[in-house]
């Protein structure tokens, strides 16, 4: 039976191109029934994609950065729809995660195909507020701020690289103390990452080792090493080396964190106050379609 599939679109993300075209193409081939709407402002993604979901939606897909699957994925927990995602951003983390082609053609095939894998996505929780992919804490928010749309739109992913030598600049190591699952561990740091989604945009590249978004785990991630080669690595997405010496890492469901002194918090990509803070997973979330040959895990 043919899906009826609804499209979440940020027209302000990334670079502009023409994807109405292309969309109409690919799913009047399969004879989909579709439609779209348009973000404005933040948080229009979430009211969206929530509304197509009650409409009775089959699939609600988004088409934008990180920040706009985000926010579908909000409107989507405790719906049955299924989520695809047209990646339309500089970095699309989680499209990479997932192994979602990043030529829109190929993506909406994706959205569309009866052949394609539902993936069972995890999802983290910090106070009122839910994520995908990551929260970061003193170094990996400062590199966040910095990496304004200003930035982006002149240096696209290189504009991360770019903030983290900046934010190294303005970092200094903290003393965190780290409560998990119960049990407490206190360790100096330049910064923390809670992960849900390992990679930093490239590929078969990430930080930490066995990090998963469909484990019903969240990975605590705490760079030890301050020195300037390791972190610029990190930022950039490159694996590194003598992993034990640079990082310490754990794994989870709930998380509390505080800082001394205080730390900047970012989640998936945007500000989030300060620490101390708390975590839990909220396992298996989201069903999102992936590439047929993608496992299913």
């Amino acid at each position: 039976m043919p899906r009826k599939i609804h499209v979440v679109i940020n027209p302000a993300s990334g670079q502009p191109q023409p994807i109405l075209h292309t969309l109409n193409r690919v799913f009047r081939s399969a004879k989909a029934d579709w439609s779209i709407s348009l973000t404005q402002q933040s948080g229009d993604a979430e009211s969206f994609a929530r509304q197509a979901a009650a409409s009775g939606a089959d699939v609600v897909a988004a088409y934008g950065g990180d920040g706009t699957v985000m926010e579908v994925a909000r409107g989507l927990l405790g719906s049955q729809a299924l989520m695809a995602i047209l990646p339309g951003g500089t970095a699309n983390l989680m499209s990479v995660e997932l192994g979602i082609p990043k030529k829109l053609e190929e993506a909406a095939a994706v959205a569309c195909s009866e052949q394609s894998t539902i993936r069972h996505v995890d999802m983290g929780r910090m106070g009122d507020t839910t994520f995908l992919l990551r929260v970061g804490m003193g170094f990996a928010a400062r590199k966040v701020k910095l990496a304004d749309r200003q930035l982006k739109d002149k240096y696209g992913v290189l504009a991360y690289t770019i903030a983290a030598m900046k934010a190294l600049a303005k970092s200094k190591l903290a003393l965190y103390r780290i409560t998990l699952d119960g049990e407490t561990v206190e360790i100096k740091g330049l910064t923390c990452l809670v992960d849900n989604a390992g990679n930093m945009g490239i590929a078969g590249s990430a930080p930490g080792r066995n990090i998963s978004v469909s484990d019903g785990l969240l990975d605590v991630l705490l760079i030890k090493d301050p020195g300037f080669s390791s972190v610029v690595d990190i930022a950039a997405g490159k694996p590194v080396i003598n992993l034990s010496h640079t990082y310490a890492h754990w794994q989870a469901r709930q998380i509390e964190i505080s800082a001394e002194p205080s730390q900047p918090v970012q989640l998936d990509g945007e500000m989030a106050g300060r620490t101390p803070l708390s975590i839990q997973v909220i396992p298996h979330a989201l069903r999102i379609l992936t590439p047929a040959n993608e496992k299913a895990r």
